[in-house]
């Protein structure tokens, strides 16, 4: 986390330059129709979010009382507000899991099981994520929402078949040790041979460990199946709240006429999709643009930049901005510099 300022400083010039570039030929309508939502509406959006939120942290609750029993509800509410801020200034979203086992760690989970309770909570939402994926394609396949974007298709289709490819993953390691370790011994073998690998048996003996933790943590997982599955519920829904939340927030500002609940999920899986592997903090400029190439088919210019403000705003910039605060009133300098620096 040593890179929070730089990537906060990145954050800031990137947004900066997007609402530039959104506002600088409509500023004046584009105001005028942010102005006029529908506060009521915006509070079923606060609402809608908290669903979200709240399913996305149920799932986390279950696999975290595995390890410890006492655990309460509102401390794993507290960890994902955190873990929100992290999430949110850190590439690839990378910096939230590595919080998440510190702060369970100070909360009475050894470094073993903060860990295991992360890796298990991230099957679970891979799987999630990717039988999203799956619908929306089958969805979109039927209704024919997005045949005529070549860039966002491909960037899409490139964006799912690494979630695949990391689920299959996944997977093989969750049923197989011994295939696990003649793979990763032929891969290693493989870039130590074109000079990439220069410590062959340190690594090999690194990514067994790493192989053997995660197959005993699904194996965990596979044996307690109604956490499993109950897991996979609580992201999935979590997931359709978030995807649906552009349709709500299209509401509020009264321009929602050309969407329903079926093309707003299957525009927010594939723009999900395609903006997980952005490595900007937050995806910024990836879910931008394809939150405009995507809702573009449904939605004009001035109303669609309307859309995007308000979207990214709700569903990044204020959690992110919430975590903060949450960060700062209840760690003391000491501890965040231990965890930052």
């Amino acid at each position: 986390m040593k890179h929070s300022k730089r990537n906060s400083i990145i954050i800031l010039i990137f947004t900066v330059f997007l609402l530039w570039y959104l506002l600088k030929d409509s500023y004046v309508d584009i105001v005028n129709t942010l102005s006029n939502a529908n506060i009521l509406i915006l509070v079923l959006v606060f609402i809608a979010y908290i669903f979200y939120f709240m399913f996305d942290q149920a799932a986390f609750y279950i696999i975290t009382k595995q390890y410890k029993k006492d655990v309460k509800m509102s401390y794993i509410i507290y960890l994902g507000l955190i873990t929100k801020f992290f999430n949110g200034i850190t590439p690839l979203a990378s910096g939230g899991q590595p919080f998440q086992v510190y702060d369970l760690h100070k909360n009475g989970l050894s470094i073993a099981q903060g860990t295991n309770v992360v890796i298990q909570n991230y099957f679970v939402f891979q799987i999630a994520l990717v039988l999203h994926g799956v619908i929306s394609i089958i969805l979109n396949q039927i209704f024919h929402y997005f045949e005529y974007i070549p860039l966002l298709r491909w960037l899409t289709i490139i964006g799912f078949v690494i979630n695949i490819i990391i689920l299959l993953v996944l997977l093989m390691i969750s049923f197989s040790a011994s295939f696990n370790k003649k793979v990763v011994n032929f891969i290693i073998n493989l870039l130590y041979k074109i000079h990439i690998v220069k410590n062959k048996e340190e690594q090999i003996s690194k990514w067994d460990k790493v192989c053997n933790d995660y197959y005993q943590n699904a194996q965990v997982l596979l044996k307690n199946k109604n956490i499993l599955y109950k897991g996979i519920i609580y992201q999935y829904l979590s997931l359709t709240v978030y995807f649906v939340l552009p349709l709500i927030l299209a509401y509020s500002i009264n321009i929602s006429e050309n969407l329903n609940i079926i093309n707003t999920i299957v525009a927010s899986a594939y723009i999900y999709i395609m903006g997980c592997y952005v490595p900007i903090p937050g995806a910024t400029g990836g879910m931008e643009l394809g939150f405009m190439g995507f809702f573009g088919n449904f939605i004009s210019d001035v109303p669609l930049k309307a859309l995007l403000i308000i979207w990214r705003f709700a569903t990044y910039y204020l959690p992110t901005i919430v975590g903060g605060i949450v960060l700062n009133i209840n760690y003391d300098k000491k501890e965040k510099k231990e965890f930052i620096k």
